[in-house]
């Protein structure tokens, strides 16, 4: 996505649909998003978590532990919106893995655990607090707290499929 075209079309998408779809709706498309990263990982050995498809690509673990950090900092400037606050600091791109060394489960239950509680956080936003309240992203465009959501659902499917290509690069080399 980094062509111009592909970012107007981006930012188009979350400023109509983060102003169209109720937080129960959002909810739902986020939870699906998850479920769908969840089921990619069903299977998936240590060996095979734990090592490259190529030099400079992640794995499976690292790209796990990846989208739970971006998943908790995000929830956090969500909450901090749904609240009627402005957040400290603007959302961090392509935050490293810091946790891959551990096992698989490991990180897929604190991926779940995250996800819940976010989930639960959303579940609970039926008055649609605070929407009018965006904040300025260099990439995202200006965005509310409902659109934050989304992008944690893209972000979701992006490395389900990455998750995916990753198995199947390991499988061909008989990992």
């Amino acid at each position: 996505m980094a062509d111009g075209n592909a970012q107007q079309k981006l930012q188009s998408y979350l400023a109509a649909q983060s102003v169209k779809l109720l937080a129960a709706e959002i909810r739902a498309r986020l939870d699906e998003a998850a479920t769908e990263l969840f089921a990619s990982l069903e299977g998936v050995g240590e060996a095979a978590a734990h090592t490259r498809p190529a030099e400079g690509e992640w794995s499976v673990a690292e790209v796990v532990d990846h989208v739970t950090l971006t998943l908790d900092e995000v929830a956090s400037i969500i909450r901090t919106l749904a609240g009627g606050v402005r957040p400290s600091r603007p959302m961090t791109v392509a935050l490293a893995p810091r946790n891959a060394g551990r096992p698989l489960a490991d990180l897929a239950a604190r991926l779940r655990r995250s996800q819940t509680a976010l989930s639960e956080f959303l579940a609970a936003q039926s008055s649609e607090p605070h929407t009018d309240l965006r904040v300025p992203d260099d990439y995202f465009g200006e965005i509310n707290w409902k659109g934050y959501a989304l992008i944690l659902r893209l972000h979701y499917k992006d490395h389900a499929q990455q998750v995916r290509k990753t198995l199947s690069s390991s499988e061909k080399e008989g990992v």
